[in-house]
């Protein structure tokens, strides 16, 4: 295979895994966030009796106090288990495809992630970053806090694909410049 065809591969399945990836936090969001199972507590417990308890969706859905900076981001350990669990289908599509998507798959998994995790952070911290001034950063904020307000809707955060898909997208109004 020529380096070229290697690196377009490895973009192809960076592409396609972003996109699984939109898939991926819709469907974790709303069936082990939002469900209770019997086998599976913690993340539920966490994320709705602790996050949604602290983050409402209204004008004040920032951090107050110290302890509500907890339940923003994933444990330390979640990260790199979501995308453990992850390596067995990037590596299968890989070999049923017969192209060297794996570390672009990965790769996109991981940078999707990261994006989910500060984005997530800014909506709920009150500091001043760049990213707060940009007009994309505004729309998904708008996005994330409807979700807040009404749980059965907006589940994604970085890239409202699967909200789309699933029928479960609602549109916000909320574009104002930034303070």
């Amino acid at each position: 295979m020529s380096n070229l065809a290697a690196t377009l591969s490895v973009c192809a399945g960076f592409a396609l895994f972003f996109l699984y990836a939109g898939l991926f936090e819709y469907t974790f969001h709303r069936w082990v966030l939002h469900h209770r199972w019997r086998l599976i507590q913690h993340p539920y417990q966490v994320h709705t009796f602790l996050h949604h308890r602290v983050f409402r969706g209204d004008a004040a859905d920032q951090v107050r106090q110290e302890e509500d900076r907890d339940p923003i981001v994933f444990e330390w350990w979640q990260g790199p288990l979501l995308l453990a669990v992850q390596v067995p289908l990037v590596w299968g599509v890989q070999v049923v495809i017969g192209f060297p998507v794996f570390w672009g798959g990965m790769t996109a998994l991981a940078v999707y992630y990261g994006l989910y995790e500060y984005l997530h952070w800014s909506m709920h911290t009150p500091t001043g970053q760049w990213i707060k001034r940009t007009r994309v950063f505004r729309y998904l904020d708008a996005h994330h806090q409807l979700h807040h307000r009404l749980w059965h809707v907006n589940f994604n955060v970085v890239f409202p694909l699967g909200d789309m898909v699933f029928g479960t997208f609602r549109p916000t109004i909320t574009l104002s410049k930034p303070p």
